[in-house]
């Protein structure tokens, strides 16, 4: 468990947390959908808890750190470090929140404490948030955090039946320090 603030803590996605992701999913699917292709595949708990145990796996085998992310003792989102390279030390920060708890500041918090994560035990030196060009909301959060928008990744992401546009961002390890 890794605490954000006196209310929030990140927590690495475990059993206890299938029940509570399938129904946080569930209640937001329209929200979360417009940006995320994942939504429609878990209709199921039964797929929720693949879903959960594959990242579990991840987890264990040091190539994500997936995190639920817990305000007020309730499953609010999600948000970890994906895409580890350790031969490059780079590693993709992703997140996702409900959508009553936008607004709140709390993603922003969370990735700071996940950069924190990164840098000083994964020992990275280059973490990256990459997010849809028309994804304003999402885009705010690495700009706040600083990070360096490198460009646009041309179709980056299929979505659904489309390919969309993403913004790159990134910070170094050297940024951090500053």
């Amino acid at each position: 468990m890794i605490k954000v603030d006196s209310n929030t803590c990140l927590e690495l996605i475990d059993d206890n947390h299938i029940q509570p992701i399938f129904e946080l999913i569930d209640t937001n699917r329209t929200h979360l959908r417009e940006w995320l292709s994942f939504v429609d595949k878990i209709e199921t708990v039964e797929f929720a808890e693949t879903f959960v145990k594959s990242t579990m796996q991840k987890n264990k085998e040091g190539i994500e750190y997936a995190f639920v992310i817990i305000h007020y003792e309730k499953v609010i989102g999600r948000i970890g470090i994906y895409k580890i390279d350790l031969q490059n030390k780079i590693g993709e920060i992703g997140y996702w929140l409900a959508e009553d708890s936008q607004r709140k500041g709390i993603i922003t918090k969370s990735c700071q404490v996940i950069i924190d994560f990164c840098f000083s035990k994964l020992q990275l030196n280059r973490v990256e948030i990459k997010c849809g060009t028309e994804n304003f909301k999402s885009q705010s959060i690495p700009e706040k955090l600083n990070f360096k928008k490198e460009g646009i990744l041309r179709q980056g992401e299929l979505l659904y039946d489309q390919f969309i546009d993403l913004n790159l961002y990134s910070m170094l390890k050297s940024d951090f320090i500053k």
